[in-house]
C-alpha cells in the first residue's frame, strides 16, 4: 500500500447477499487531504460501496485499508477508533436528545480525558450548534441536522470522513452551506469521500471524482474535467448534452 494513501480498496465485493453482490470488484484510492466524490446513476452501488468501507454492509471479498492498515473485516465501531468516520444518509442523529447529548454520546468512544476537549473543538467549528446546546435535535432544520451529524462524526478527529448523500432533501441555499462546511473540514486536513447526487455542487468542492456503474468503477478524473465532460455526463450521470447554438 502506498504511503500516500489515506484509504483504499482492492477487488472489493460487497452487498447484502453473497450470491448477488452489489459492489463488484472495485479498486479505489483516496490520498491524504483529498476530497473525492463518488458519482453514478441510481442503483450504481454508490451507497453500498461506502457502507461496505464503513463496516455496515458485508464484504465478501477484497480489501479495505486505512493507510497501511487492513480494516476489511473490522466492525464499524473499531473502524471509528482507527480514524474512519461515516455519516449515513438517514438515522444519523438522535432526534429526542439535545445537541450536547448527541455530541456527548458520540464522544463516549474516546478516552474520558479527551471527551470535553473534542466536544469543545467541534463546537468551535459549528457555532450555530454551540449556541443552543440544550435544544433537542428533532427541532433542528434539515441543514442543521446534517451539520450535527457531521459534528458527531468529527468528534473522534478522524483521518477519513465518509458521507452518504449529505444534500438529500435540502434546499439549494442549505446545500451550499453544507458543502462550504465540508470544504472547510477538508482544508483542515481531513480526507473526505462523498457520495452525492447533486453532481454540480459536489464537483465544485471536490478534487477528484469517480463514477460507478453497475457496481464497478467505470471512470475517474479531476473534478473540473468531469464537470465539463459532456460524454461522461450523458453516459454515466444522466445529464443530457447541451444542444449546439
Amino acid at each position: 500500500m502506498s504511503e500516500g494513501t489515506a484509504l483504499s480498496t482492492r477487488g472489493l465485493i460487497a452487498g447484502y447477499e453473497r450470491d448477488l453482490p452489489i459492489v463488484r470488484g472495485i479498486d479505489f484510492d483516496a490520498k491524504p487531504g483529498e476530497l473525492v466524490v463518488v458519482l453514478g446513476p441510481n442503483g450504481a452501488g454508490k451507497s453500498t460501496f461506502v457502507k461496505a468501507i464503513a463496516g455496515t454492509v458485508p464484504v465478501f471479498a477484497g480489501r479495505v485499508a486505512l493507510g497501511n492498515d487492513n480494516v476489511t473485516q473490522l466492525p464499524a465501531h473499531d473502524k471509528i477508533r482507527r480514524g474512519l468516520a461515516f455519516v449515513p444518509q438517514t438515522e444519523n442523529i438522535f432526534a429526542t436528545l439535545t445537541i450536547l447529548e448527541n455530541l456527548e454520546l458520540a464522544a463516549d468512544i474516546l478516552p474520558r480525558h479527551l471527551r470535553r476537549q473534542r466536544i469543545a473543538s467541534v463546537e468551535a467549528m459549528f457555532p450555530d450548534l454551540a449556541r443552543r446546546p440544550a435544544l433537542r435535535a428533532g427541532q433542528l432544520s434539515g441543514g442543521q441536522r446534517q451539520m450535527l451529524a457531521v459534528a458527531r462524526a468529527l468528534i473522534v478527529d478522524p483521518k477519513v470522513l465518509i458521507l452518504d448523500e449529505p444534500s438529500a432533501g435540502l434546499s439549494p441555499r442549505i446545500v451550499g452551506e453544507v458543502f462550504s462546511s465540508l470544504a472547510r473540514i477538508n482544508q483542515s486536513g481531513v480526507t473526505i469521500i462523498l457520495v452525492e447526487q447533486n453532481v454540480k455542487a459536489a464537483l465544485a468542492v471536490a478534487h477528484r471524482g469517480v463514477v460507478l456503474v453497475e457496481g464497478q468503477l467505470r471512470h475517474e478524473g479531476p473534478a473540473a474535467t468531469l464537470a465539463h465532460d459532456p460524454i461522461i455526463a450523458e453516459l454515466y450521470l444522466g445529464v443530457a448534452p447541451a444542444l449546439p447554438a
